[in-house]
């Protein structure tokens, strides 16, 4: 089963929610148990939107967020009560940016008992479900931020051999990503930190394991050095009505600056989109962050 590509068109200015996933019932059958102690499993991934890795494609009329999959990546395995059990390595296929891939390694069951007909748990890319600390790069968001979750039953397991198979993994992603850049008048505005919050209070800042337990608020990006290009950012949403993101930033000339943009309801019932939102206009407001005035009101 192969890991699906996210080719999806940039959306002048659209958002996504995070809808959580609701795994299906296990079907236990109690005699075909695995024992505590340390089984192979291996799995074919993919992914119903997106893979993990990122790159940025401006090559066409319009930009698209390709994925693939890298040797680096690890994917984090829990029981079917969402307890850790292991870790499985990345096999990508050969070629450039290969959007296929095996999942391979142990899981070590401890006290746990695994049921053939049970679901086990695969998240990526690391066990924190948190969106905060954000830097606006691809990279980042890569590495930290781009959360998919896929449930996969146990169909077989082999004692003597102590292997357990499964069905293929499709990952659900969690959130979207959005690309935001701004201007003031009609000169791009250099940012050193970006606040966004949500009409609705609906940006969700981390989860615990399930993500049925939600906390909200706005996020900050803060990126290396001050910069007018665009800041890339996975943002949950945690609805499916119409929202408005509002946006204070900090500008490298220490003034503050605030903006707004709609998001229709439309684009909040999926997620693993990429959102483009370029040159939204922001006023600068009457207060600075050292206490100084300018001439705009916020």
């Amino acid at each position: 089963m192969k890991a699906r590509f996210f080719i999806i068109p940039a959306i002048v200015l659209s958002a996504v929610a995070c809808k959580q996933l609701e795994p299906e019932a296990p079907v236990v059958v109690p005699e075909e148990t695995t024992e505590a102690g340390t089984w192979s499993i291996t799995i074919q991934a993919s992914k119903a939107v997106d893979t993990k890795a990122l790159y940025l494609d401006t090559s066409g009329e319009k930009d698209v967020l390709n994925a693939y999959w890298l040797e680096t990546e690890k994917v984090f395995v829990y029981s079917n009560s969402e307890t850790y059990v292991g870790i499985l390595d990345v096999i990508p296929d050969a070629g450039d940016k290969p959007t296929t891939a095996t999942l391979s390694g142990t899981i070590t069951a401890g006290t746990e008992t695994i049921y053939v007909g049970d679901q086990i748990i695969l998240k990526i890319p690391r066990p924190e479900w948190d969106y905060t600390g954000q830097v606006g790069t691809l990279a980042s968001i890569q590495s930290n931020y781009d959360y998919a979750i896929a449930y996969v039953e146990v169909l077989a397991k082999d004692d003597e051999n102590k292997t357990i198979t499964t069905a293929a993994a499709t990952f659900q992603n969690c959130q979207s990503i959005y690309r935001f850049s701004f201007k003031s008048g009609t000169s791009a505005l250099s940012i050193k930190d970006l606040t966004i919050s949500s009409a609705g209070n609906r940006i969700a800042i981390s989860k615990d394991f399930s993500g049925f337990t939600t906390s909200w608020g706005s996020l900050t990006v803060t990126p290396a050095a001050a910069t007018s290009d665009p800041l890339y950012v996975a943002i949950s949403n945690g609805d499916m009505t119409d929202d408005t993101y509002n946006f204070i930033i900090t500008g490298e000339d220490n003034a503050l600056y605030s903006a707004s943009k709609p998001i229709p309801a439309r684009v909040l019932q999926a997620d693993g989109k990429f959102i483009s939102a370029k040159d939204i206009t922001a006023t600068q407001s009457d207060f600075g962050p050292s206490g100084e005035t300018t001439t705009n009101a916020l």
